[in-house]
């Protein structure tokens, strides 16, 4: 008797507390939300909105988007959003558009609900935006919300029911995309996938969680609802936004689930082992990611301390997890576009750093010491820019590993970095000098810097100008020096990975460097080839351009014969060497279909960039471009 009724207070206190992680446990409003280590900076530009359910309201409450645009140097962006932290009900008038407990029928219902003229006057009101971030339907279909959602409501026996939510749930996600994709033709939507869920989290199970599993079973006393029928569940509403995405150009999917998996493991398998999701369309492999046949492990559920009763968030951290994901597949690709050709630092004794006196190249450092400027130094070995073409943009990346002393980039106590170019070397070509500190140069102050690199792991990008593109490619060694050219009192410097990184184990947040495999320096150049001449008209052979073109892991190449003959494939690099053969007989007239999975003759998988395709045949000779991006 006593324990029931210490369990009766324990309800008491507890639920109203499990309630408020729901709607209220963080601000309402942006400004005044917690924020993290890292600097807050918002340009007068944003680039991204998020709106939706109380998924989009937790990003937004936590700051997410913006720690993560700024860790993959791109802090010349922003995030827009107005949360509220509960669903009032029919007849609201307020501006918010990121609503926890929302639904997607409510969002439809615009005579009562104002949510989706709220997004579109925001877009309006922001041309700058071109990126919407929608969390929408996870109410609808997992009753994550008091007394269950749509699908429970479902009287799943008889036929057809199930695919008649499902087509409703998708005509009311299209009412809010097709309104915000009429907004402006550059304005893309990201659907928010979710994650699986976790109805077993200990002891306080009953306060919210175990509830949430009663609301999803059809009969809670004879027939719950299993942690695999959850799960399918899942899946099956993830393969529809897949599709979704799959079928409209400016629709992608940002593809989460199994993401935790992924980062924490699934109580089976350690962090960062299972498989992350994928993120390139249509099929978005790995697809689902992590293990569908287990819950996420919930270490990182939003409520914290020893009430882990939430079946359904996420902490800040796993948040930012999942703005990352979003960040780096889609959003970063549209501020920097894919690059025809990437190049990483040569290493070595060709790049390192110094202050006049003395030199290192275990690692690149700029700043000061406190008497003496610090610059970098590195080189790039740019005989892969086809001769003739023309460079029409180019970024550099770095990763930060360290820093001594205040960060020069965050407090810009030194005012600003600035990049020079050579394509001689500052002094002995290849070899770090102390010389090289104030050695002339072809071009300076030839980059824009953008980013602070507020942490390890974060991300220095530099935009190349007009004066650098114009030298590029015309030289096969092309040496750049960062460096301030102040100096003030005490050490302030910040540390970059040389080119001599090996494999890049992701530690903590997503980062460029992740993406890449290393966290060396990157030169990424977008390269105007010249047009050859127009070769003889082909009356045997035709070749059709890759599919998909970029690409990664692989693309199909197609050709065509109009008689019977002897056919060679190859693939060539810009300078025309021989990388791999894909075909060599005969072959009968009509389309013939080659992989290529981006490896050479070995079996070693080739770096990313440009490479020449061709297919001889009597004599004639057809060539297609294949762009590599890993």
């Amino acid at each position: 008797m006593r324990i029931s009724v210490l369990l009766s207070l324990i309800v008491l206190v507890i639920a109203p507390a499990a309630q408020a992680q729901d709607f209220s446990a963080l601000s309402r409003l942006h400004a005044a939300a917690p924020r993290l280590a890292e600097p807050k900076r918002l340009p007068s530009a944003p680039r991204v909105l998020i709106a939706g359910d109380s998924w989009a309201q937790f990003m937004w409450d936590d700051g997410a988007h913006d720690t993560l645009l700024e860790r993959f140097g791109l802090s010349d962006q922003s995030s827009l959003s107005l949360s509220l932290g509960s669903n009032p009900g029919t007849g609201y008038s307020g501006p918010e558009y990121a609503i926890s407990g929302s639904e997607a029928r409510e969002w439809a219902n615009t005579a009562s609900y104002p949510w989706i003229a709220n997004v579109v006057s925001t877009l309006q009101a922001n041309p700058t935006i071109d990126w919407v971030i929608l969390s929408i339907g996870g109410n609808d279909a997992l009753a994550g919300r008091s007394g269950g959602g749509w699908y429970k409501d479902m009287d799943l026996d008889v036929p057809g029911s199930e695919q008649a939510f499902f087509d409703q749930l998708e005509v009311d996600t299209f009412v809010i995309i097709d309104a915000v994709l009429a907004v402006r033709p550059d304005i893309r939507v990201m659907i928010s996938s979710y994650d699986y869920p976790n109805f077993n989290v200990g002891f306080w199970c009953f306060t919210f969680a175990c509830p949430k599993r009663d609301d999803l079973s059809r009969d809670p006393n004879n027939d719950l609802i299993t942690d695999a029928e959850i799960n399918a569940l899942m899946v099956d509403v993830e393969t529809r936004r897949r599709d979704w995405a799959a079928n409209n150009a400016r629709v992608v999917l940002d593809n989460s689930i199994g993401l935790m998996h992924h980062v924490y493991g699934d109580g089976a398998t350690g962090p960062r082992l299972l498989a992350r999701p994928g993120v390139a369309a249509p099929d978005y492999l790995p697809f689902p990611g992590g293990n569908p046949l287990l819950p996420s492990l919930r270490d990182n559920f939003r409520l914290a301390g020893i009430l882990d009763a939430d079946p359904i968030h996420l902490t800040p951290e796993g948040y930012r997890h999942k703005a990352g994901q979003q960040v780096w597949a889609h959003v970063l690709r549209g501020v920097v576009p894919v690059p025809d050709l990437r190049l990483q630092s040569v290493g070595g004794a060709t790049d390192g750093w110094t202050n006049g006196i003395s030199v290192s190249t275990s690692e690149l450092s700029v700043g000061d010491d406190g008497t003496n400027r610090v610059a970098s130094i590195l080189q790039f070995d740019t005989a892969a820019i086809t001769p003739g073409a023309t460079v029409t943009g180019a970024t550099l990346w770095f990763t930060r590993t360290g820093a001594s002393g205040p960060n020069p980039f965050a407090t810009q106590s030194l005012g600003n970095a600035k990049l020079d170019l050579s394509t001689s070397g500052f002094g002995t070509p290849g070899v770090v000098e102390p010389g090289d500190l104030d050695a002339a140069a072809d071009a300076t102050d030839v980059g824009t810097f953008v980013g602070t690199v507020s942490g390890n792991g974060a991300t220095l990008r530099v935009d190349l100008g007009s004066s650098a593109l114009s030298i590029l490619g015309g030289s096969n060694l092309t040496e750049f020096r960062i460096s301030f050219d102040s100096i003030d009192a005490g050490e302030g410097r910040v540390v970059l990975a040389d080119g001599d990184v090996g494999t890049w184990t992701p530690n903590g947040l997503s980062t460029f460097a992740e993406t890449l495999g290393s966290a060396a320096p990157v030169l990424e150049l977008l390269v105007d080839t010249t047009t050859p001449a127009p070769l003889p008209l082909a009356t045997t052979v035709t070749l059709h351009a890759p599919r998909p073109n970029p690409f990664n892991p692989a693309t199909e190449i197609s050709f065509e014969l109009t008689r019977r003959a002897h056919a060679r494939l190859t693939v060539h690099d810009v300078r025309g060497r021989l990388v791999r053969v894909l075909k060599d007989g005969d072959f009968q007239a009509g389309i013939h279909r080659l992989r290529w999975d981006g490896r050479d003759d070995r079996g070693a998988p080739l770096a990313s960039g440009a490479y020449l395709v061709r297919a001889f045949a009597q004599g004639e000779v057809a060539v297609q471009r294949a762009i590599l991006v890993r």
